[in-house]
């Protein structure tokens, strides 16, 4: 763009301005790479421009009101480098904050379900396995009927924090809605996920004990993925199973299982389902 701009003022009569055309490339650079190369084609569309006039010639009287007349220019690329990265800064907060959970400050809903995307996609090309999570509060709805929502509130502020900070900085903990939320590991396999499971729930349990109010248990699913489910939703539809039968075992219960070629498969003609799940009992 920005070479087109110049080759345009080359080529046409000293009379015609390219500022607007140079601008556009400034603004354009400024958005995508930041404001220091925003200031950096503002220099070069400046420099080209006067030395293009000088040479050229220019409509003004003299030199002096030329040069005037290109730092007013100057200054007004500059002020369109500032406000595009900053407009550009606030978008990205927004577009951050609008993927974050405000009670528990981990990935909300449309958060979490890019990443597991995203993590779905660069598995698939570096063959790796990875696992995902999906932990639901036993009897969370009791301690909203008996001690109100606000004492809800600070059970689930309590479960994210301390969720996020007993997994991997790699993982990425998803609050889904409601007391449900989810892990997903990258590059994990399923021994390592049940050792990280082991830890979660002993912190969790840690959490709850010294408040007798917070009556929860922790009733989780644990999928491990060899082969690649077709998408997001189809990987929490497959881990959401495991969780159910998890809480419909009795709760404060773990069950796990394998997502593999034979599950991806049959997915593919959609009869998706738990397939080599095997639960494992935790008071």
């Amino acid at each position: 763009m920005l070479l087109g701009a110049a080759i345009f003022d080359y080529a046409t009569a000293v009379e015609i301005s390219a500022s607007a055309f140079y601008l556009f490339a400034i603004l354009v650079a400024s958005w995508n790479c930041g404001a220091g190369w925003g200031f950096v084609f503002a220099v070069f569309s400046f420099a080209f421009q006067t030395t293009l006039g000088l040479v050229q010639g220019h409509p003004f009287s003299s030199n002096l009101y030329f040069l005037y007349a290109q730092g007013n220019i100057l200054l007004e690329y500059g002020v369109a480098v500032f406000l595009t990265a900053q407009l550009r800064r606030l978008f990205e907060r927004e577009r951050y904050t609008a993927r974050i959970d405000l009670l528990t400050g981990v990935k909300n809903r449309q958060g979490f379900h890019e990443i597991l995307e995203s993590e779905i996609a660069r598995h698939a090309r570096n063959g790796a396995s990875f696992c995902l999570a999906y932990l639901d509060c036993d009897d969370f709805k009791g301690v909203n009927d008996h001690f109100g929502h606000a004492e809800g509130d600070r059970l689930l502020e309590a479960v994210g924090h301390v969720t996020a900070a007993s997994v991997r900085r790699s993982d990425t903990v998803g609050r889904l809605g409601g007391d449900e939320f989810a892990v997903v590991f990258p590059e994990t396999d399923q021994a390592e996920a049940a050792a990280i499971e082991v830890k979660l729930r002993h912190a969790l349990t840690k959490m709850t004990r010294p408040r007798p109010w917070w009556a929860v248990t922790f009733s989780i699913g644990i999928a491990t993925f060899e082969a690649m489910p077709p998408s997001a939703d189809a990987a929490m539809a497959y881990v959401d199973q495991l969780m159910y039968r998890a809480k419909n075992s009795g709760k404060a219960q773990t069950v796990s299982g394998v997502y593999d070629a034979t599950a991806a498969s049959a997915d593919s003609v959609g009869t998706a389902g738990p397939r080599r799940a095997a639960g494992d009992a935790v008071p």
